[in-house]
């Protein structure tokens, strides 16, 4: 029964060095900041600040204070309520809302809409997409080169955002793209981190796509079915735009409204603009993870990933 008990122990303890990233992720955003202006700075310990320049999600456990000029909405993800946050102030962000630690914040108010319109839930479920998975020797499991190469199923894809992507095999393959029975020779990208072709001159509606994958000496692989992607005409593209527009500097919201047309590529893009200019946000990194996961990215996928974890295990 001793060696029985202790089997076990290993048995648990083996499988739970396996996976990192799941215990310690973070909840979601309890509130959010908009109409920032003149000085505002967060920070996620309280010793070290950012400055803030467009809306900010916030964490329990973020601090924001402001300058001399600086303001700034709030508005809670748990109720909807919105308080204005006046200059020369500093707030905690607690899991019931903000503190005042100095300054002045108005008292709550209805706000109108569905702020959030389920971000939170979509952060929560990307929570998934953040596990790096271990070896026992500790280093994480990835094949240099797999010529499986698989694309997003569905996709949808306008004008404005003709993007396909898949990802980099291997530095020597290059591919062969099929749209409908178009066939495009798309040479090696050694260096890519990803492959991307603008689709022209194609109809309003729906197309198959297939990607081969090609070495020196032939093809190496062909998918089992083809995918496909919808082109919208120029009036719903118009209408997606305005849609866009209408949620100011919030990239989140933004990236929410194309993924819920099938644009998973112009998704994708809007957080690594995002992140490429603001490196630090690290708590909202899912979004991305998942976005990669969706169009079979995984090396990125597994980056982010990286990148997610060490950020929960530093304070900066």
């Amino acid at each position: 029964m001793k060696f029985k008990g202790m089997g076990l122990v290993l048995l648990l303890g083996s499988l739970l060095t396996g996976f990192t990233g799941m215990a310690a992720a973070k909840e979601p955003p309890v509130a959010k900041l908009v109409q920032v202006e003149g000085e505002v700075e967060y920070s996620r310990n309280g010793t070290e600040w950012r400055p803030v320049r467009r809306t900010k999600y916030l964490f329990s456990g973020y601090r924001i204070k402001t300058g001399a000029d600086g303001s700034g909405k709030l508005i809670s993800q748990n109720d909807g309520m919105s308080q204005d946050l006046g200059s020369n102030s500093e707030i905690e962000i607690t899991d019931e809302g903000a503190t005042l630690i100095s300054g002045n914040l108005t008292k709550p108010r209805q706000e109108s809409g569905s702020i959030f319109e389920g971000l939170s839930n979509k952060f929560a479920k990307a929570q998934r997409y953040t596990t790096v998975r271990r070896s026992a020797t500790g280093t994480a499991n990835e094949k240099q080169c797999d010529n499986k190469v698989r694309t997003v199923k569905e996709v949808t894809l306008s004008a404005a955002y003709p993007d396909l992507v898949w990802r980099n095999a291997c530095p020597e393959y290059s591919y062969r793209l099929v749209i409908d029975d178009n066939i495009i020779e798309i040479p090696a990208q050694a260096t890519a981190e990803m492959i991307r072709y603008t689709v022209t001159d194609v109809k309003p509606g729906t197309h198959t796509y297939r990607v081969e994958v090609l070495d020196k000496d032939g093809t190496v692989y062909i998918p089992r079915k083809d995918s496909e992607f919808t082109w919208v005409d120029e009036k719903a593209e118009k209408a997606l735009m305005a849609k866009l527009s209408s949620a100011a500097d919030d990239v989140f919201i933004q990236a929410s409204m194309l993924e819920e047309q099938g644009m998973h590529v112009a998704a994708m893009d809007v957080y690594r603009e995002y992140f490429n200019e603001n490196p630090d946000d690290n708590d909202m990194r899912p979004l991305l993870i998942e976005r990669y996961n969706e169009l079979k990215l995984q090396n990125l996928q597994l980056q982010e990933a990286r990148l997610y974890n060490s950020s929960l295990e530093g304070d900066f």
